[in-house]
Order: structure tokens, then sequence, then C-alpha cells
């Protein structure tokens, strides 16, 4: 097989039949699609086991519920592509998905290519076109990776691309037991030893944000604790790698900037809360003063310098303001 699909599943009968027959609508024959039921209680997992019987490329996995990584691993135990993709149950993809994946793929087989998605919220679309790279060699690639770590869209596993054979031989795996960020360690791991990379402009993949209680997209709290545990996945995958220590700090400093950026997420769950105004910049001071006591190091562009510096001089009404902007 040259594509290996995998698609965690839980509780998406409403959206789960538009998943797989945009994938199937193309019928194409070098592709094998792997559904990980993850424990759903509605009518998802007889979806799957009709979808398996009439598609000989459809292997079926059902399991207890262990979350959404666990269901990702499951699939890449046995998947068989050359290549893997993740697509989530609520999504879909556009119909050259196959076709431009083999242009892409046809001059130079990259080990991780990110393509450009469309979000859409059941009553309109917004297209997310990323700028086109195209990168060789740790030296070319690490601005790239760094710049897509801090704005994250190295983040979520869809409209990308990876090659099983890296992915198995530097035993790259979702971390179960955390729902926040596992994505994004997971990404990090695979990129430690990547050696090419490109962006594509082509919009290949549909994001869907209706289905809140979705197994990729549900809400996340208790975000310390979660940190703490993809944190020390990251730290154990870094500290095992043999790039440069130069490299090393470079992966460091974006992924603290990550975490710092989480004061935003913060303030927007309060919004959705209806937590008081004044209780909101209580509780986003404390936060601001917690990093600023770090004296966590991020790379120093002008996209991070912006992004922190409400949180450097503790201007939590602008935060406050930005997160409201974002929930609305």
């Amino acid at each position: 097989m040259k594509y290996s699909i995998i698609i965690p599943v839980y509780n998406a009968s409403k959206t789960l039949h538009r998943c797989l027959d945009s994938l199937l609508a193309v019928q194409y024959k070098d592709a094998e699609f792997i559904l990980v039921n993850d424990g759903s209680s509605d009518s998802s997992g007889e979806i799957c086991e009709e979808y398996a019987l009439r598609h000989s490329n459809i292997k079926y996995i059902a399991k207890e519920n262990g979350g959404v990584s666990s269901a990702r691993n499951a699939g890449l135990d046995v998947a068989c592509g050359d290549y893997i993709l993740f697509v989530d149950s609520d999504d879909y993809v556009a119909s050259e998905f196959f076709s431009i994946l083999d242009q892409t793929l046809e001059k130079t087989p990259y080990d991780l290519v990110q393509f450009s998605c469309c979000i859409d919220n059941g009553n309109e679309k917004k297209e997310i076109r990323r700028m086109p790279v195209t990168a060789a060699g740790r030296e070319q690639i690490m601005p790239y990776l760094v710049n897509a770590i801090c704005r994250k869209t190295l983040n979520p596993p869809w409209a990308k691309l990876y090659r099983r054979d890296l992915i198995e031989k530097n035993h790259v795996r979702f971390p179960e037991g955390a729902s926040v960020a596992e994505d994004r360690v997971f990404n990090i791991k695979y990129s430690l030893s990547i050696e090419s990379y490109a962006v594509s402009d082509q919009i290949l993949y549909f994001v869907s944000t209706e289905n809140e209680n979705s197994l990729t997209r549900g809400r996340q709290k208790n975000l310390k604790k979660q940190f703490e545990i993809t944190g020390a996945y990251f730290q154990e995958a870094l500290s095992a790698s043999s790039i440069p220590e130069s490299e090393k700090e470079q992966y460091r400093k974006a992924v603290n900037f990550g975490d710092c950026r989480t004061i935003y997420h913060e303030a927007k769950l309060m919004h959705q809360d209806h937590v008081r105004w004044f209780a909101r910049q209580k509780r986003l001071g404390h936060i601001c003063d917690e990093i600023n006591r770090k004296h966590m190091k991020y790379p120093k562009t002008r996209y991070c310098t912006l992004i922190m510096l409400p949180v450097r001089l503790r201007l939590t009404p602008v935060i406050d303001a930005v997160a409201w902007k974002l929930t609305h």
C-alpha cells in the first residue's frame, strides 16, 4: 500500500458517512483505510462494520474507550502503507485528495508534507492557505519547523503526510494518558528525524467544527497537569535525539512559547464559563506572574514578541480582550 489513512471514531454517527464517502469517492486503489472505534455508544460501530464489509481496503478495529491517542496508536500498529495520514471522523477531504498527494510525491518523496485546509462550521467555510515551502536538510528545515510550532500549525496530525518507516524506526507514537498537546508531541518527535519538509497551498482537508463533543476537539481543562505529562514525553524524545544541541535549544524555545500562550486559552475558557471581569483579571494576573517568574525563553521573532508582550507587561485586560475576540 502507498497510503494508510487512520480514522479515530467516537460517537461520530452524524458525520462518519460524509467522512468515509469523501475518501472512497475516487476509488483509489493504492490506499487502505483504518477505522478505529474508540468505544462509541452510538451507531458509529455499526457504520464502521457496514463500510468494512463493502470495501476490502477498510480495516476495522473496535476497542474500549481510551482516548484519541490510543485510537491513533492502534491504527499505527496495523498500518501497512508507505505513508501515513490521519483524518478525523468529523472531517472530510477534497475530491482531488489522492491525485494531489501523488503529484506532490512524484518528484520528491518528502519526509513531512503539510497541506492547507478549510474550516467548515456548518454555515460558512473559511479557507486557510499556507505559504508554500520546500526545504531539504536540517539547516533549511529548522526555521520553518520553529515557526510552525510557534503558530501551532504543526500541532494537528490531520492535513499532513508522514513516512511510516520513519515513524517505526524512531518509535513515534501519541502519548496516551494526555488529552492536551498529545498531537504536538507526536509531530515534534517525528520532526526530529526528518530531512525534507514541504508545505502546500492546496486545500485538501476540510475541518468541521460543528460537533463540540468530538473525540479530537472536546473542551480541555486542567492544562497545567496535561502539559506536565506531554512535557515529560517531549523532554524524553529530545534527550534521545541525536540532533545538535543548538537545534534542541530552538525546539525548547518554541515549545516554551507554546506553553506560555495557553494563557489566552485559559482566558477563553473563563469567557465561556461567564466568569466575572475582576475574577478573570485576577486569574490572568497570577498566570502572568508565574510565566514571568520562570523567565522562559522563546524565539525572538516579531510574532512571538507581539503575542508575549501583554504577558511580560502584565496587561491582563489586553489578554482578556484578545481571548474574547477569539471566542466570538
